[in-house]
């Protein structure tokens, strides 16, 4: 049977190419590298939104909130072994990291308590309740809404801000920021050699949680 993945995320986990280009392929997307590195022995499912925060709405885009969507996106893919959530950046149009981290915890609260929250035939996690935090990419100092939305100071503080939530709330961790960055001239999406890198690190976790049973913080 192959273990189940859920990567859930913003734009980033979607794939948009810088500067408004398109959408990357999916052999260049992360969640597709991080299939292709995973093997045969695993299914990755990808559901990123462009302007996805972790808990908050958006005035001016629907369907914007992760907290809101994350039941949809547990029924229709379960049961999974782990889930990936990838969000944050969006949020600094509206709140601070800490309130962003804050916005985490209220996801990871209803992914603890899904099979009890979103009842059916199957569970939503097989067996034990697996969940990863990545924290997002800083935004880059050429960030084209740098100013007008995100704030690019706030996203140096993602790290230790998702770091402590995740020890708080006994998850897995991951900074993506150690291993990816965005586009120089664009600031805010990752470039195909971002994207790859963070599947590197994203398989090496993802094995080290469901073949090595690293415990969470």
């Amino acid at each position: 049977m192959k273990k189940e993945i859920l990567c859930y995320g913003d734009s980033n986990t979607w794939g948009y190419m810088p500067g408004g280009m398109g959408r990357y392929g999916e052999n260049v997307r992360w969640t597709g590298v991080l299939q292709n590195l995973l093997g045969d022995g695993y299914h990755v499912q990808e559901n990123g939104i462009n302007g996805r925060t972790t808990a908050f709405d958006d005035p001016e885009f629907l369907c914007r909130n992760g907290l809101e969507g994350i039941g949809y996106a547990l029924t229709s893919g379960k049961p999974f072994d782990l889930v990936a959530v990838m969000l944050g950046t969006n949020d600094l149009k509206f709140v601070t990291a800490n309130r962003s981290a804050a916005g985490a915890k209220l996801l990871i609260e209803t992914l603890q308590a899904a099979n009890e929250k979103f009842p059916g035939s199957t569970p939503v996690f097989r067996d034990e309740v697996r969940i990863l935090l990545i924290s997002p990419i800083e935004i880059g100092g050429n960030a084209l809404s740098e100013g007008d939305y995100f704030d690019m100071e706030q996203s140096r503080l993602f790290a230790a801000e998702y770091e402590a939530a995740a020890r708080e709330m006994h998850v897995h961790f991951l900074d993506a920021a150690k291993v990816a960055s965005p586009c120089p001239v664009e600031g805010t999406h990752m470039l195909p050699e971002g994207h790859a890198a963070l599947a590197k690190a994203v398989a090496e976790k993802v094995r080290d949680i469901l073949e090595n049973n690293a415990a969470a913080l």
